[in-house]
């Protein structure tokens, strides 16, 4: 097992705890400096002072993604803007954009995270990478290319689309590592089928680095077959990050025990999201994130609405540091349908374990007769028939599931959208 930094990777849980507490602490004094948050800790009554233990932590305030809304674009700064170096952001399709700035501290630690993560991932300086996670203002592209590059590997830098010539470049230079989202990975699979190219016989893909939106335990599975990643005798590494903490931060190592978070960096609890207390662990629960080593704009006690199950047992890879081993979905793109809370996740996973059915799926809601409706629309695989008794059983599998009535509907072979980059599965069509 190869590390890219054995020391820190492997450390001792106990001085994880030790080193956690000391840098939050120091953390919490540095960001009382913004005036924002100054006022949060004056109004929950607190002075960073006080935080002397782990319980005291539990005094210190929340943050969510509506104070850097609120902030936009500098208010939560508590490092100096003449140190600033890069801007991210993400896209505000939704709203105000939710911006990250880093000094070139910020931008050291996070290539830090990303060179151990494609090196746990099983990374060699011999890979060829074709890297299509976009560059801009999101924070993907970056953050893979500055890892990649840490770690030492041949990067061909394509950016998103142009799946033509994505899969030229894969044949011309003998691409051995592929980045981008998970429903990218699927779509070049269909892609390359779809022209006479079996990725197993015609391409040299042994590693896939995907990351940017949910992807269930079946659509991994779908992706490392039909890649020719297992063939080749690799997998599919999932990527977990945020833009809050500077962009895509964790990652499967070559175990796929779970995606490590880096504790010397990030401070993790894992919350009931109504109590606020820390759940068992094996529990899901509310993933809450501390960024202990950034300086510009630092967040402590960040709520993602990520339920995830974490565990902090020593992986088999000898990492002391936390995983996260199920993500249940996410608390913000929970659907309530008629009083049902549905979560797309679940949909993904009961459709998926059919090999029958494709990976080309979306959700529909809609209004009918004053109520709140389901639809499913999904493709088969091109080449089989799926017929009126195949889904009914669906639909009662659903039925069960989701505790919701969700009818479905099989849309022909090529029918529904394709992504390049994050995939849009839920169409609302509520007034």
């Amino acid at each position: 097992m190869a590390y890219f930094n054995h020391k820190w990777e492997t450390m001792s849980h106990n001085e994880l705890k030790d080193l956690q507490l000391e840098k939050f602490k120091k953390q919490v004094k540095h960001i009382y400096n913004n005036q924002f948050i100054k006022n949060r800790f004056d109004e929950a009554g607190l002075h960073p002072d006080e935080i002397k233990n782990w319980d005291d932590i539990k005094k210190v305030p929340f943050m969510t993604k509506d104070d850097l809304r609120e902030n936009y674009p500098t208010g939560l700064i508590s490092g100096n803007w003449d140190d600033v170096v890069r801007v991210h952001m993400t896209s505000g399709t939704t709203g105000v954009p939710t911006p990250m700035l880093y000094s070139q501290n910020d931008l050291d630690v996070w290539t830090e995270c990303m060179a151990r993560n494609f090196t746990a991932g099983g990374l060699r300086k011999s890979d060829v990478v074709q890297q299509t996670h976009g560059f801009g203002l999101f924070t993907g592209g970056f953050g893979f290319h500055y890892g990649l590059e840490k770690v030492g590997a041949k990067i061909i830098p394509t950016g998103a689309g142009g799946s033509e010539r994505q899969l030229r470049l894969m044949q011309e230079w003998g691409t051995t590592v592929f980045t981008g989202t998970p429903s990218y990975a699927a779509y070049m699979a269909e892609f390359a089928m779809e022209r006479g190219i079996d990725p197993i016989k015609d391409l040299k893909l042994r590693l896939g680095f995907h990351g940017g939106e949910p992807c269930s335990d079946e659509l991994k599975e779908r992706i490392n077959t039909r890649l020719g990643y297992k063939a080749h005798g690799g997998g599919m590494r999932r990527c977990y990050g945020l833009t809050e903490m500077g962009g895509p931060i964790t990652m499967d190592c070559e175990y796929e025990n779970g995606i490590h978070l880096w504790a010397d960096h990030y401070l993790v609890e894992v919350l009931d999201p109504e109590t606020h207390e820390s759940v068992e662990e094996g529990q899901p629960g509310e993933l809450v994130i501390s960024n202990l080593s950034f300086e510009v704009m630092p967040l402590v006690r960040y709520r993602t609405s990520d339920n995830v199950i974490v565990s902090f047992d020593t992986c088999e890879c000898g990492r002391t540091h936390p995983r996260i081993t199920k993500f249940v979905g996410r608390l913000d793109d929970m659907i309530l349908v008629g009083g049902t809370n549905i979560f797309p996740s679940q949909v993904e996973h009961m459709l998926l374990k059919h090999s029958e059915l494709s990976e080309n799926w979306q959700l529909v809601v809609s209004d009918k007769k004053g109520l709140h409706a389901l639809k499913i629309e999904i493709e088969p695989i091109a080449g089989n028939e799926v017929d009126e008794k195949f889904v009914a059983m669906l639909e009662k599998e659903l039925h069960q599931s989701l505790a919701k009535k969700c009818p479905v509907e099989i849309k022909p072979v090529g029918s529904l959208p394709r992504f390049e980059g994050k995939s849009v599965r839920v169409v609302d069509k509520r007034k």
